[in-house]
């Protein structure tokens, strides 16, 4: 339709449940057009588009005297929240949450916007989180590749910049796997490989409201596979010996370390996927390898399936992505 010249670009689409309604300037086109696909005809009062400023040319208007080409604006939305990782060190509160209210105001489906400090803290790995704008809600359901991951980001960990990673990780299971979620936070990693595969998960993180999360979300999905959470530390629940086909360590802060009581609970053959992070001086690829080296030195033998590079976690570390293959 774009290429015929039949959209009028100066109204809006309308989306309802099932249908998604195109502003057009001749229908009588458009069977010959969409000859292939089913379509319907429906008459509409379009709403106009408006021209909304930028969000950056808005503040620089009202704060001239902060930098905002050094300020990313760059957000995260899962389900009906955006998440920004403003830094209060160069922000003010009431500058940060007009940043929420502009955003806000430029997304029909957003319902808060709220702020993200970028430090860890404590066993269950939670980020401060501060209010923004709009409604006063930090649980949500997000949508990745078709799973859904019921989310509370002010008591149990998520990252949605793994969504990749969390598909990538479920495509190579095979049907029938064992596999050990260690950190699972709100169950990611668990979700995407019961949806896409016939497997058996262990899903195990320390923090009670993070297993309540994903039990929601077992019973959203249909699943393929069968997930068992457990809440608790693995290494002290955990005695079985060369059990899991597939083993994956999600805390990137120290993964390496434990490389050694994975590979116990891992069968020959079978595969360990972890995330590390890495000073960029370093180099990241160099630096894995010589981790790996030192913490599986008692292993005869393994195999790099899969390293990578991945997301900047800051503007000094990299996250690095692995697999391997233990036998």
């Amino acid at each position: 339709m774009i290429k015929a010249n039949l959209i009028l670009y100066h109204k809006k689409p309308i989306k309802t449940t099932d249908f998604v309604f195109f502003p057009i300037t001749d229908y009588k086109q458009i069977p010959k057009l969409l000859s292939d696909i089913s379509f319907k005809f429906q008459q509409w009062e379009f709403p106009s588009r408006s021209k909304q400023e930028p969000i950056i040319e808005s503040l620089q208007k009202e704060f001239p005297n902060i930098n905002w080409e050094e300020i990313s604006l760059k957000f995260d939305q899962l389900g009906e929240i955006a998440i920004l990782k403003l830094d209060p060190s160069c922000t003010s509160l009431s500058v940060r949450q007009r940043v929420g209210e502009l955003i806000l105001s430029r997304s029909l489906r957003l319902k808060a916007v709220l702020n993200k400090n970028d430090i860890i803290k404590g066993a269950e790995r939670l980020y401060p989180i501060e209010y923004l704008a709009g409604e006063k809600i930090w649980q949500t359901w997000h949508q990745e590749y078709g799973v859904f991951i019921f989310v509370d980001l002010e008591r149990a960990y998520f990252n949605p910049r793994l969504a990749e990673e969390h598909h990538r990780v479920a495509m190579s299971v095979k049907p029938g796997e064992t596999i050990l979620d260690l950190f699972t936070g709100v169950g990611s990693f668990a979700l995407h490989c019961a949806k896409g595969s016939p497997c058996t998960i262990v899903a195990i993180d320390i923090n009670p409201y993070a297993i309540d999360a994903l039990q929601r979300s077992i019973k959203k999905n249909k699943l393929q596979g069968d997930i068992h959470s457990i809440i608790g530390d693995s290494r002290k629940i955990l005695r079985l010996q060369d059990y899991f086909d597939r083993i994956i360590i999600n805390l990137p802060q120290k993964s390496v370390k434990y490389l050694p009581y994975a590979a116990k609970l891992l069968k020959k053959g079978g595969i360990i996927t972890f995330y590390q992070f890495i000073l960029k001086f370093e180099n990241p690829e160099e630096k894995i390898r010589k981790l790996i080296s030192k913490n599986l030195a008692h292993i005869n033998s393994y195999k790099e399936l899969y390293i990578k590079v991945g997301r900047d976690v800051s503007p000094s570390r990299v996250q690095v992505n692995v697999d391997l293959q233990l036998f």
